[in-house]
């Protein structure tokens, strides 16, 4: 029995725009001995053609039904959509953005179809998320430019409040300097970081976490980036009405938590077609898949990055010709990244 066979759907989830490997990374994989199925125009909306795919070796498919039916392991951007619940087989491995905290319904389908679940939101190197890491940077540079936008470039004194500084806040911060924001103020637990980075910008205003410097930092708010992230855990939803109460009329709060279940007390998630929650005459942004608006940009750092956290133990499959469930419970950097598998829930963090 072959295990050397990798799936490609296209993207369900709505305006996902990125497809999880571009057709150099995918070439690669084919060159380590595996066979490559994707599914028809899964790559239109990244600006990469069947045709680009089909000359470096893959198999075209018409449906999602043929990628699950032919395919060891599936390999895509985010989480499986309801459509996709009935097609997952028991010994595939599913790699890609599941973010459970946030859904209760797909973790129960998961335990149920039991197979294995790899999270690149889990994926750990060196002590760092990578994967997690670019996307998240890419989030936050969109959600800058979201509220930018948002206010009509006209962002002379509005005062732009980022909480948590992260991989998100801090990529919100650059954008915001480069776009000569002037009234800019952050929080964070940790304000041995918060001082660093005022080096940088003597004019930032920082504030340690606690209570009261919330309830001031929110104040007369034009622009939120909220960007709150522990570890898979649903995010605690911190701005509860008081707080998006104390922001002015027709601001804007882009809640970049909402994978993880968002962070007011108002927050669900949203589509790109769609992406308010209306709230008192507070705009609250609540997409899930923000590094999704830059697809092409998205497609080719998401795909250089994947590759080279999975390549070796793609290879470890063709040399020992055994499932990747096999393989991987044992890999060093990436059995953490399994967080479901056979029936069991392996990361204590998304129970």
């Amino acid at each position: 029995m072959s295990f050397k066979i990798i799936g490609i759907p296209k993207e369900l989830k709505n305006n996902e725009r990125r497809v999880i490997f571009n057709p150099n990374e995918v070439k690669k994989i084919i060159d380590l001995g595996f066979k490559v199925n994707i599914q028809k125009n899964s790559g239109l909306l990244s600006n990469y053609s069947n045709i680009e795919y089909e000359k470096i070796g893959a198999t075209l498919c018409d449906t999602i039904e043929e990628i699950y039916d032919k395919s060891d392991i599936i390999f895509k951007v985010k989480e499986p959509q309801e459509y996709e619940y009935t097609l997952i087989k028991e010994y595939q491995t599913i790699i890609g953005f599941f973010h459970f905290a946030g859904n209760e319904k797909l973790k129960n389908i998961i335990i149920k179809t039991k197979s294995c679940c790899v999270a690149l939101e889990s994926v750990k190197v060196n002590n760092e998320y990578p994967i997690l890491k670019e996307m998240s940077i890419l989030a936050g540079k969109n959600a800058l430019n979201i509220s930018y936008n948002f206010h009509n470039k006209h962002i002379f004194n509005k005062k732009l409040v980022i909480i948590g500084l992260g991989n998100v806040g801090h990529a919100a911060l650059y954008e915001a300097i480069n776009l000569n924001f002037n009234n800019i103020h952050i929080i964070d637990l940790n304000y041995n970081k918060l001082e660093n980075i005022k080096m940088i910008n003597n004019s930032l205003k920082i504030y340690e976490y606690n209570d009261k410097n919330l309830n001031t930092i929110m104040k007369n708010a034009d622009i939120v980036i909220g960007s709150i992230y522990v570890d898979l855990k649903k995010t605690n939803k911190i701005i509860t009405n008081e707080l998006l109460n104390l922001m002015h009329d027709n601001s804007i709060f882009v809640d970049v938590s909402i994978d993880q279940g968002g962070m007011t007390s108002q927050s669900k998630p949203k589509t790109i077609e769609s992406p308010y929650i209306i709230y008192n005459n507070k705009y609250i942004y609540c997409v899930p898949n923000i590094p999704s608006l830059s697809g092409y940009m998205a497609t080719n750092i998401l795909s250089l990055i994947v590759y080279r956290c999975f390549s070796d133990i793609l290879n470890k499959v063709v040399v020992n010709n055994k499932p990747l469930k096999e393989i991987i419970i044992d890999d060093t950097n990436l059995k953490n990244a399994i967080n479901i598998n056979n029936g069991f829930i392996l990361n204590s963090n998304i129970l």
